[in-house]
């Protein structure tokens, strides 16, 4: 809003442009995340705020040293950037984007995931401290270190993300119930559902996106890569789709104003990539579920935004691997008391697989080997996968 301000006061056309835009909203949350996110940091280590719980604070004999105010240096890297991302993310934004539909939706679905995920990292600093004055076992904590039990959280991404959608299909004009099928162009094959399987398809797809990335936030830079592919993915078809020439061109569907989202994918994009910098091994600061939900459910309901929704399990799917992997594992156990895998999500299948294996090592080198090797295949997958989306989206009819 405040570059069209300049734009409607100086008159010039540069800052009226979308791509202008969202490099300046990039830039812009980058450098901010920058600045502040060493004195946050610095803020969490004083306040003692772990990401990991402090083994020696539950130890026998600990507690009553905790109980009597003895400071203790977190167990692990600091959290909660999600707290910080929603403050760079909304600030940056309301400077660069041009309020629409669009915009709109995806800062509410983003705002309210985001203090979902809030509640749940506030409420596990509280049950850490707990546990260290003595107030709760370990083993408790194991099963209450979410604020919000799971089924309760899934039943409110649900609710959230079902009101977005009746809302955003009722009032913004381009969302129609045609869904743009993989391998044809629009000309060919542009099916229509009715309104009771696409509205839902929009829920479920919101939904599973803030479940897949919070699960894939195991290890440091696992879920950042991903996340940033799948929005280079998202910020490039927005921008095709929302001209008629190209869109035309290309056999996509047509999707005016789409556009206005790219300062918005650049803004989270920005500050994805500063936190990076501070989330690269050895990390110092992870994400936390005030992040990676209110991520998730904000890239599902793009993919909605731009018709790409059968291009998610390609684009997205590392996330959807992950998503799925928990919910196999946790079906499965139900119904035979056995696993499918090791341990899940997915990454942790993979980890425990490797370390069994004895190639890596032992100790905390091992484990660093471990983790790295997954990362970067995972990051890998993660750029191959956005290749592949974006031929198959634009050319492959």
């Amino acid at each position: 809003m405040l570059l069209e301000y300049f734009y409607e006061t100086t008159g010039i056309y540069l800052l009226s442009s979308r791509l202008f835009s969202t490099g300046v909203a990039t830039v812009a949350s980058f450098i901010l995340a920058m600045l502040l996110f060493p004195p946050y940091i610095r803020f969490l280590l004083k306040m003692q705020v772990s990401s990991e719980f402090d083994n020696a604070a539950g130890a026998p004999g600990a507690a009553a040293g905790a109980g009597s105010g003895a400071a203790k240096a977190p167990a692990g890297p600091v959290m909660p950037a999600g707290i910080l991302f929603f403050f760079i993310i909304i600030a940056v934004t309301l400077a660069a984007v041009r309020i629409n539909a669009y915009v709109v939706s995806a800062l509410i679905i983003y705002c309210f995931f985001s203090i979902i995920g809030a509640a749940d990292d506030i409420a596990k600093v509280l049950n850490q401290r707990k546990v260290a004055r003595g107030l709760m076992s370990q083993k408790d904590y194991q099963y209450k270190a979410d604020g919000i039990s799971s089924t309760l959280r899934l039943a409110l991404y649900l609710l959230i993300s079902l009101i977005v959608a009746v809302l955003a299909y009722k009032y913004i004009p381009n969302i129609n119930k045609n869904i743009n099928v993989p391998f044809f162009s629009v000309d060919k094959w542009y099916p229509s559902l009715v309104v009771w399987l696409f509205i839902p398809l929009m829920t479920l797809t919101i939904a599973v996106m803030a479940n897949g990335v919070n699960f894939t936030d195991g290890f440091d830079t696992l879920t950042t890569v991903p996340s940033i592919t799948c929005l280079t993915f998202l910020g490039i078809i927005s921008f095709i789709s929302s001209n008629s020439i190209w869109s035309s061109y290309l056999l996509i569907p047509y999707i005016p104003n789409l556009e206005e989202i790219l300062p918005l994918i650049g803004a989270v994009s920005g500050t994805l990539l500063a936190y990076l910098w501070f989330n690269s091994p050895p990390s110092t600061i992870i994400m936390g579920d005030s992040g990676s939900v209110g991520l998730g459910g904000f890239i599902g309901i793009l993919f909605i935004f731009s018709k790409s929704e059968f291009y998610l399990p390609i684009v997205a799917f590392i996330f959807l691997l992950e998503f799925c992997s928990v919910f196999m594992q946790m079906g499965w156990f139900k119904l035979t008391k056995k696993r499918i895998f090791l341990c899940a999500p997915i990454h942790h299948h993979f980890q425990f697989g490797m370390r069994k294996s004895g190639k890596y090592g032992e100790g905390p080198l091992g484990e660093f080997r471990i983790k790295s090797k997954i990362m970067w295949r995972f990051h890998i997958t993660s750029v191959i996968l956005l290749i592949v989306g974006l031929v198959m989206f634009l050319k492959v009819r």
